[in-house]
């Protein structure tokens, strides 16, 4: 694996609006295409997120990564491929889960394609565990839950 990158200066954290939805939307697709476009024998499934929910992560102005929290979960969290490594992950999944113990959660939770090992390396290097893995409800490949518990 090679070394983290340090963190781009001018990095900016913010919510998201109407506005950025059509950004968020073309960066989710982009990486869903890279990370899992072999898994759908035709175009990736589209799926509307709530994103005007989301955190983003910009730098000058470009939208390079987006995280959704939603009660108790991490729902999506996205880094376009030039950006990983440079410590945005880190950044939006600690921010979720500030905003999960912002709603009284002890416990977070969040779930991920279990092939996906990068992903699921980051999130235990984050102290996230893995709690159980079952096929996806529609398309049948294995997904692993994660859990944390949260600092309050």
């Amino acid at each position: 694996m090679p070394p983290a990158r340090p963190l781009p200066t001018g990095i900016v954290i913010r919510s998201a609006d109407h506005s950025d939805v059509a950004s968020i939307e073309q960066l989710v697709l982009e990486v869903v295409r890279e990370v899992y476009g072999d898994l759908f024998p035709e175009a990736a499934p589209y799926r509307a997120g709530n994103w005007r929910g989301g955190l983003l992560a910009e730098i000058d102005g470009r939208i390079v990564g987006v995280v959704v929290s939603d009660d108790d979960s991490v729902e999506d969290l996205w880094v376009m491929k030039e950006h990983r490594r440079r410590g945005i992950g880190s950044l939006l999944l600690s921010a979720a889960e500030r905003q999960i113990a912002g709603r009284g959660h002890i416990e977070a939770r969040l779930r991920v394609v279990a092939r996906n090992l990068e992903a699921r390396r980051f999130y235990r290097a984050r102290g996230w565990a893995e709690t159980v893995s079952y096929p996806h409800e529609r398309w049948g490949f294995t997904m692993v839950e994660m859990g944390k518990a949260l600092a309050v």
